[in-house]
């Protein structure tokens, strides 16, 4: 299911959007992914669903690809660096709505926000009554586990702060970021959970939570959202066989610390302790072409197992174990 807003003609401010305009998840007809039938033998499923049907729940949940900064909620989510400045397209498109007196206001009474952390300012300009300022990780294969809880935090933070602003309705932008070495699909997963497991302990505090996605991240959300929001008993069942083996805490958070991205066919390959992290993002863009060559590859993810386990046809893992190869010889 994909909601995808055509750009404005230059000259032309663009039009605001309402979340009521927009399809709701529950509402959404199920992909074509969860139609196939549950493979058998390849990966022990879950004895009972973790994350169970919910249509109150679903009824919250929005995936859209679009300019955030148009939204009209109650706060607008900006992924940024710790100095507040960085130049990415969220950003640069709530800066140029929301106009210079968020940028003084940042100046003068916020000035940082470490990593993790989120801190909040006025909407000013923009439809949105606030805009939750955080700031992602960066991504080290060494410290898998510290990223993964560091990122857990940041989507913590935002829902919660959500929670005490008493927000109804919030846009939420991919935090991680391929820059940062992020893999895309392992920082999906991390959101997923960790709006999910606070939307079952808080579902009254917060009305609509819309995921905003490029068109790569789309393509990712759209696999995993059934994992963690399934529509259906069918695609609750198929999650068990599809879910990876850290579901998640309570809140969310990591659970596994020896936990480890399986990107190499070789058992006997073992990450040393001078591996640094991988470059990611300036590679990434070549070895998937464009995003609709992405989303035609996983086509079938119950092949393809973005999911939990990485296939070795992954482009992305191809990356790492090339780059780790190369840092060996």
């Amino acid at each position: 299911m994909r909601i995808v807003m055509d750009p404005e003609p230059l000259g032309v401010p663009p039009q605001l959007v309402h979340p009521k305009e927009l399809m709701r998840w529950g509402e959404a007809p199920p992909g074509q992914h969860t139609t196939v039938s549950i493979p058998t033998g390849v990966h022990k499923p879950i004895s009972s669903s973790p994350f169970p049907c919910d249509d109150e729940i679903n009824r919250k949940i929005i995936l859209w690809e679009g300019d955030i900064s148009t939204l009209q909620v109650d706060a607008v989510v900006n992924s940024t660096n710790e100095s507040m400045n960085d130049a990415n397209p969220i950003s640069e498109s709530i800066f140029r709505r929301a106009g210079p007196d968020l940028r003084e206001e940042i100046k003068v009474e916020v000035r940082e926000c470490r990593t993790g952390e989120v801190k909040v300012t006025r909407g000013h300009s923009l439809p949105a009554r606030y805009i939750i300022h955080a700031v992602g990780p960066k991504y080290n294969i060494k410290y898998q586990t510290a990223s993964d809880n560091m990122l857990h935090m940041c989507y913590r933070n935002i829902v919660q702060k959500a929670k005490e602003l008493g927000v109804r309705s919030i846009a939420i932008p991919v935090i991680n970021s391929v820059k940062k070495n992020y893999p895309p699909d392992e920082g999906a997963h991390v959101a997923l959970r960790t709006v999910r497991r606070f939307l079952e302990r808080h579902g009254t505090a917060l009305d609509t939570v819309i995921f905003v996605a490029d068109k790569l991240d789309l393509s990712i959300y759209e696999v995993l959202l059934p994992l963690y929001f399934p529509r259906s008993k069918q695609e609750e069942d198929v999650a068990r066989y599809q879910l990876p083996s850290d579901i998640g805490g309570a809140d969310g958070e990591p659970v596994m610390p020896d936990r480890q991205i399986r990107i190499i066919d070789n058992p006997q390959h073992a990450l040393h302790a001078d591996d640094e992290s991988l470059s990611l993002s300036s590679q990434l863009e070549v070895a998937l072409g464009d995003a609709g060559t992405f989303a035609q590859m996983q086509s079938d993810p119950d092949r393809q197992r973005l999911l939990g386990e990485r296939p070795l046809s992954d482009p992305l893992a191809d990356i790492m174990l090339r780059e780790i190869q190369h840092q060996e010889r």
